[in-house]
């Protein structure tokens, strides 16, 4: 028994001298890792650095509760237990890269040794603000898709080694989460921010930018008329100013600039304008002009308006109802579809129609420059052509307008007209909508009235054109 107890005393004393070995034993230094930062702004090659996340690599497998770990500038500080570093804890580099030393301690004993890692500053990438990335709008809702992904060289300066996400927010850039997918539709109308992060495939290293997202108003083009020039010479060719359709294609947009092009896909890449368009010769007969508007502040355009251009040549352009003007030409919305456009909305369209405003006066007549083509005349200076306004009768003076007075209106036979005694009356003539005449009477010097038998004629629309010393008169009628 007493033997047994000693044994037990021998064992306790051994493993007591086992603990005072390693409470007093020698401090092992253990080799931890490099540091290494990203440079941020300002970008000057210092970064704060938590040195202190090196003591667990340093004790290793030693009790952390019998060492500790201070941090030195120089080995001789940490040999020395000198100068060690106050905040270890956000300690800035002074030199880049720099070596920091490290000294552990057995704090029973104080025995020591010294181990020393690199921090390094690496540089972030070398990025360029982008200039704003601006789409036009097509529909006028402030949204577009943008491609994202065209600025890429223009923020890496074409450096491989970068790679370039886009992001909605800060956020996201900083975490690298949620990339944007090009093209990326905008969420906020006309004007958005969209975070770029830029990292460098080798160090890591972030950079984080911004860049606007811009959506324009695109300009609206205003549809311009067709134009016909009557040389008289019967070759096809004639020099038109494109230009009268200035203004009516600008519109409000005074600051617009208008250019004029042969082809609609010259047009749309805004290529190959013509570069005399106040004396352009035709080269077909009729011809397709494309227009294009552009807003010099924003750079966006319209370019979806054409118009045609015509003359008189060898073949001559068809004329249905004889107005004098051609029919290609009535085709005033420039569609291709001659049965749409009805400017006076009388159920006629103005291919059909002599009068295509509705003002009395036959579109022939709304010559007013006598040149041969009723469609370059606007005597009121409004951007319509005369015989598309109802506001303007050419060849019929107000005067007479109110000296001769026609009626019933609607007949069913027979038209009275008369007229102030100041006024002579010379001729009558009844045209129908084909612009052929139907009747046409003389009359009577000394006569203030007359009446008009038009029982032969079938139901429709006729124009009475009244001839008198002062000038022609018409008048629109219609019979049921």
């Amino acid at each position: 028994m007493l033997k047994i107890k000693h044994m037990k005393k021998l064992l306790l004393s051994i493993l007591c001298l086992v603990i005072t070995m390693a409470a007093f034993g020698q401090a092992t230094a253990n080799q931890p890792s490099d540091l290494i930062l990203c440079d941020q702004a300002p970008f000057d090659g210092t970064e704060t650095f938590d040195l202190t996340v090196t003591i667990p690599e340093i004790i290793g497998s030693q009790n952390p509760a019998n060492y500790t770990v201070t941090y030195f500038e120089t080995l001789s500080d940490a040999q020395n237990n000198t100068n060690p570093l106050v905040s270890p804890t956000s300690y800035t580099n002074i030199v880049n890269p720099q070596s920091i030393y490290a000294r552990i301690t057995n704090v029973n004993n104080n025995d020591f040794d010294t181990t020393s890692f690199t921090i390094s500053v690496l540089e972030t990438p070398n990025v360029f603000a982008p200039s704003p990335l601006v789409v036009c709008d097509d529909n006028d809702d402030g949204f577009a898709d943008f491609d994202l992904t065209s600025k890429d060289p223009e923020i890496t300066n074409g450096d491989p080694n970068l790679s370039v996400t886009y992001h909605e927010s800060l956020g996201d850039a900083i975490n690298g989460i949620n990339q944007l997918a090009s093209p990326y539709t905008n969420i906020t109308p006309f004007l958005q921010i969209v975070y770029i992060r830029v990292q460098d495939m080798s160090t890591a290293c972030v950079t984080l930018i911004d860049m606007d997202i811009i959506v324009n108003e695109k300009p609206t083009s205003n549809q311009p008329y067709n134009l016909f020039v009557n040389e008289g010479d019967g070759d096809g060719f004639a020099t038109f100013n494109l230009t009268v359709n200035e203004e009516v294609i600008q519109g409000d947009l005074l600051e617009g600039v208008v250019q004029y092009f042969e082809t609609q896909q010259d047009a749309a890449q805004l290529f190959n304008p013509i570069a005399a368009p106040t004396s352009y010769v035709n080269s077909t007969n009729p011809q397709t002009i494309y227009v294009s508007l552009q807003n010099i502040e924003t750079g966006c355009y319209d370019a979806s308006k054409a118009f045609k251009i015509a003359t008189d040549g060898p073949v001559p352009l068809t004329d249905g109802d004889n107005d004098g003007v051609p029919d290609t030409i009535e085709d005033v919305n420039s569609n291709g579809d001659l049965t749409d456009d009805d400017t006076d909305d009388d159920g006629t369209p103005n291919f059909q129609d002599n009068d295509d405003d509705g003002d009395d006066t036959l579109t022939i007549d709304e010559d007013y420059n006598n040149n041969g083509s009723p469609t370059d005349d606007d005597r009121n200076e409004n951007r319509i052509p005369d015989y598309l306004d109802e506001n303007v009768t050419l060849g019929v003076d107000s005067f007479l307008e109110s000296a001769i007075t026609l009626y019933p209106n609607p007949i069913q036979n027979n038209v009275y007209l008369q007229w102030n005694a100041d006024i002579t009356v010379t001729g009558i003539s009844v045209y129908g909508m084909d612009g052929k005449i139907i009747l046409s009477n003389s009359i009577s010097n000394g006569s203030h009235r007359t009446v008009v038998n038009l029982s032969a004629a079938a139901n429709g629309i006729y124009f009475i054109k009244i001839s008198t010393q002062k000038g022609d008169a018409t008048k629109k009628i219609i019979k049921k």
